[in-house]
C-alpha cells in the first residue's frame, strides 16, 4: 500500500475513533451535568484548564518530530521519553506549587485539593507522547484509535459506577486519571514498543530545536481558544463557567467530528502543491466544501439550542442555550479562518502563520477581556463580531504570499452561507409552533433536527442545484480518496 493511501486510511480511523471518543465524552459530561451541581460542575471544568494547559506543553512539536525522522530509532525514542518525562515531571511540580495555590485563591481549598489530584495526568501524558509518535509513523491510526476509544470506554464506566457510589466531583477526577494510565498502556501495547530511559544530549539538541518554533504557537492557540473560559471562570465564577461550557459542549463535538476531521485528513494535501496559484485554488475548494458540511450542523445547533441543552444537560442549564445559539454563529468566519495557518506553514512562511496565532490570542484576549464583566452574552456577542472584522486582515496576511480570489471564495460560499440562515429561521419558526404542541423537549427536539435534515438539502438543491451537487461530489471525493476535484 502507497504512503499516500496509508495516510488517507490512517485519516480516515482517526476520524472515526475521535468521533466515538468523542460520542462516550458527551454523554459521560452530560450524565454528570445531571449529578453534580453548577457549582462543582464549574470548579472541575475550570481546574482541568490547567491540565490541558500542562499536557500542551510536554506535547508540543514531539510527535512531528518522531514522524518526520528519516528513520525510526529506539535510542533517539528512549533519548526524547527521556527528555519530555523529565518536562512533564517539572510541570508537575508547577502545575502543584503553582497551578494549586491559583486555584486556591481564585475558588476554594478544593479546587486545589482537585488540580493536585490531576496532576499526574500531566506526567503520563509526557510518557505516552513517544509511544504516539511510533503509532503515528508506522500509521497505525487504527490501533492507536482503538486503544484511546477503549480507554475512554473503561473510564467512562468507572466514572459511573463511582457517581452512582455517591463519589460525586472526586468520581469524575478518578475517571479521568483511570483513562491517563489505561490510555497509556494500551498504546504500549499496541506499539509494541517496550519503553526504556536514555540521556542523550545531541538527541535532545535535535528534538528542541524542532520543537521550539511550534512551541510558542501551541501555547497562544491553547489560550487563543481558551482565553473566554478562564476569564469567565476568574470573573463571574464557577457557576457561570459551567453554563459557559455546556454552551460550548455541542459545538465542540461537532466541530472535532467535522473541522477537525476534515482538517486531519485534507490538509496534507497542501504541502504537496508547488505552485502557488493551484495552492490558493485547492484552499478555496477546501473552504467551500467545509462550509456545505458544517454550517448547517451549526446553524441548526443554533435554533436547537434551547431543548436540546434541557434534553441534554437538565433545567439548570437553560440559561446556555442563549450562549450556544450566539457562540454558533463563529462558524461564518471560522470556516474560512480555519485552513490559513496550514496554508501558510505549507508555504514555509511560518513567521506569518505565528503572526495570524497571535492576532488570534490578542485579538480574543482584549475582546474577552474587556466585555466579560458586561455578561457572558456580550462577550460572545462581542467575539462573533471580532472575528468577522478580523477576517479581512487574516486574508490580506496569507494573499501576501499565496495568491488568493476573493471573488470566488465568497461566491463558492454563498450557497451554504443562504441554505444554513434559511434552515435557522424556518426552525425557529417552526419551534414556536411545536412548543405549543407539546411541551415534551425530546419531542420538540426530534421534530427540529429531523425537520433541520430536510429543510437544508431542500433549500441548497432547490436554489443552487448545480452548486450542491458540486459540494457533495467534493465532500465525497475528500473523505474517501483525501484528494479534492476541480470545482
Amino acid at each position: 500500500m502507497s504512503i499516500k493511501k496509508k495516510a488517507t486510511k490512517g485519516g480516515i480511523w482517526t476520524s472515526l475513533t475521535r468521533t466515538g471518543i468523542n460520542v462516550v465524552d458527551f454523554f459521560v459530561y452530560a450524565y454528570l451535568a445531571r449529578i453534580l451541581t453548577l457549582e462543582e460542575f464549574g470548579l472541575a471544568g475550570f481546574c482541568f484548564l490547567f491540565i490541558e494547559f500542562a499536557n500542551t506543553l510536554v506535547n508540543a512539536g514531539v510527535n512531528q518530530n518522531l514522524v518526520q525522522r528519516e528513520k525510526w530509532e529506539d535510542r533517539y525514542a528512549a533519548s526524547t521519553m527521556t527528555f519530555v518525562s523529565g518536562i512533564g515531571l517539572i510541570v508537575v511540580f508547577g502545575m502543584l506549587g503553582i497551578g494549586a495555590p491559583i486555584a486556591y485563591y481564585s475558588y476554594s481549598e478544593l479546587a486545589a485539593w482537585v488540580v493536585a489530584s490531576l496532576a499526574p495526568i500531566t506526567l503520563v501524558t509526557s510518557l505516552q507522547v513517544v509511544v504516539s509518535g511510533k503509532l503515528m509513523r508506522e500509521f497505525k491510526n487504527k490501533q492507536m484509535g482503538l486503544a484511546k476509544f477503549c480507554a475512554t470506554i473503561f473510564s467512562a464506566l468507572v466514572i459511573v459506577i463511582l457517581a452512582e457510589s455517591g463519589f460525586g466531583l472526586w468520581a469524575l477526577i478518578i475517571g479521568k486519571l483511570v483513562n491517563s494510565v489505561a490510555q497509556y498502556l494500551l498504546l504500549v501495547y499496541v506499539a509494541k514498543f517496550k519503553p526504556y530511559f536514555h540521556f542523550n544530549k545531541d538527541d535532545n539538541k535535535e528534538l528542541i530545536s524542532f520543537c521550539l518554533p511550534l512551541f510558542g504557537m501551541t501555547i497562544m492557540s491553547f489560550i487563543h481558544r481558551k482565553a473566554s473560559n478562564l476569564l469567565t471562570g476568574i470573573v463571574l465564577g464557577p457557576a457561570s463557567f459551567a453554563l459557559l461550557g455546556a454552551a460550548q459542549k455541542g459545538a465542540t463535538v461537532i466541530n472535532q467530528v467535522t473541522m477537525s476531521s476534515i482538517n486531519t485528513m485534507v490538509v496534507p494535501s497542501f504541502s504537496r502543491v508547488k505552485e502557488r496559484d493551484k495552492l490558493g485554488d485547492l484552499y478555496i475548494k477546501m473552504v467551500s466544501v467545509t462550509g456545505f458540511l458544517v454550517m448547517p450542523i451549526f446553524m441548526g445547533l443554533a435554533a436547537v439550542a434551547d431543548p436540546f441543552v434541557v434534553v441534554a444537560f437538565g433545567d439548570k442549564f437553560a440559561p446556555s442555550a442563549t450562549f450556544m445559539t450566539i457562540s454558533a454563529f463563529s462558524i461564518f468566519p471560522s470556516v474560512i479562518a480555519w485552513f490559513l495557518p496550514n496554508l501558510l506553514i505549507s508555504n514555509a512562511k511560518t513567521k506569518d502563520a505565528f503572526k495570524l496565532t497571535l492576532l488570534n490570542l490578542i485579538t480574543n484576549i482584549g475582546v474577552a477581556g474587556s466585555t466579560i464583566w458586561f455578561g457572558i452574552e456580550v462577550m460572545l456577542t462581542c467575539l462573533v463580531v471580532g472575528a468577522f472584522l478580523g477576517l479581512p486582515f487574516r486574508l490580506w496576511l496569507v494573499n501576501k504570499h499565496i495568491s488568493l480570489n476573493f471573488s470566488l471564495l465568497f461566491k463558492s460560499l454563498i450557497p451554504p452561507v443562504v441554505a444554513s440562515l434559511l434552515m435557522f429561521f424556518s426552525l425557529i419558526e417552526l419551534k414556536d409552533y411545536l412548543k405549543l404542541a407539546s411541551e415534551n423537549n425530546v419531542v420538540v427536539l426530534v421534530a427540529l433536527v429531523v425537520s433541520g435534515g430536510f429543510l437544508y438539502p431542500l433549500f441548497i438543491y432547490g436554489i443552487f442545484f448545480k452548486a450542491g451537487k458540486t459540494y457533495f461530489r467534493e465532500l465525497k471525493s475528500m473523505l474517501l480518496k483525501g484528494k479534492p476535484k476541480k470545482v
